[in-house]
């Protein structure tokens, strides 16, 4: 894993000044996850990069511990807990890999923009659904690249090869969501807001 650690620590502080894609589309993203949550929730996110989602929902929580496995998108959430006076938002460096997924002990666990830069998601879904309480949700956020346009399935391998681009595993939105099934997840919510784009609510 040290070698993407590398790639997002170089792009970190980059990554932390960009815009998001579809202000739209994320601020749908917050309020579809923010009607799951009540003062008790206790929430993960992995893959949490700088943090900013976290944070936005930490008001409406008990807890969210948050993780990614770059020390520098870490370094950048904290400066902005700090910044912000949050307190019930604990930032953390591990890869996914590395999490102690605790039994049932999660109401939500958020996973944006990181299974299709992971390559065991089996693994890490079977993770997820034994962390959730009866009930809980799992919101993820994917690019699905099997249905993206054909220079961007063609690129992506050339910029991965020079450092310009991370790893990418290719999967479409159903095979994505037949994974979660498998698994024995029930779809709450699939919102395809893009030719692939997915965002998926998955339930316990």
């Amino acid at each position: 894993m040290a070698t993407a650690a590398q790639f997002w620590d170089e792009v970190s502080q980059k990554y932390a000044k960009k815009a998001v894609p579809s202000q739209s589309v994320y601020e749908e993203k917050l309020k579809r996850t923010q009607k799951l949550f009540n003062k008790d929730s206790v929430v993960m996110e992995f893959g949490c990069g700088t943090g900013t989602t976290s944070l936005i929902h930490s008001p409406h929580v008990k807890e969210i511990v948050a993780y990614d496995y770059s020390s520098g998108m870490i370094e950048i959430a904290n400066q902005k807990k700090s910044e912000q006076k949050v307190s019930n938002v604990t930032f953390d460096v591990k890869a996914v890999e590395d999490i102690r997924f605790h039994s049932e002990t999660y109401d939500v666990i958020m996973a944006h923009s990181i299974l299709h830069l992971t390559e065991n998601n089996e693994q890490i879904l079977k993770n997820a659904y034994e962390a959730l309480k009866p009930g809980g949700f799992l919101v993820s956020s994917s690019g699905c690249i099997k249905e993206m346009n054909i220079f961007i399935r063609a690129i992506i391998p050339i910029m991965t090869s020079i450092g310009k681009a991370p790893k990418i595993t290719k999967f479409t939105a159903d095979e994505l969501i037949d994974m979660h099934k498998s698994i024995g997840f029930k779809v709450y919510d699939a919102w395809v807001y893009k030719k692939g784009e997915l965002f998926l609510i998955a339930q316990k």
